[in-house]
């Protein structure tokens, strides 16, 4: 995991993110978004659609938002869905286990020409996108 920057409305928090290169779609909680955010203007989907988190929980997610990411040295801009069903933690295998405020999809790095490298945990620039 890695804290990033994100910015909506002109409103800054940093937030526990973790890059999965399995995601289809960048996503954090509707909670989470009004405890580091306040009242902010989502987007509702015309149809919400069912995604499966990473400890297997399914979710549904039916609303949106964009947003500046601010990832080490890389300024970005994304949309950002939304859940009801993301959670706070886990308990796995016995174990609470904190989970990430944000999930950076593959699409939200690929579209920016950013790459974790996954032996040093830094961000490596890949293409022409960045402001």
């Amino acid at each position: 995991m890695k804290d990033v920057e994100v910015i909506i409305e002109g409103k800054a928090s940093r937030l526990r993110s973790l890059f999965n290169s399995g995601s289809s779609f960048t996503v954090m909680g509707y909670d989470r978004l009004r405890e580091l955010f306040g009242e902010v203007e989502v987007r509702k989907l015309p149809e919400a659609i069912e995604a499966v988190l990473l400890n297997g929980q399914k979710m549904i997610i039916d609303g949106y938002l964009d947003a500046e990411i601010r990832i080490e040295n890389y300024r970005i801009y994304d949309r950002i869905y939304l859940s009801k069903d993301v959670v706070k933690e886990v308990i796995l295998k016995g174990e609470r286990k904190l989970l990430p405020e944000l999930i950076i999809g593959a699409p939200t790095l690929e579209t920016w020409g950013l790459e974790l490298d996954l032996k040093s945990g830094q961000i490596i620039r890949r293409g022409s996108f960045i402001i």
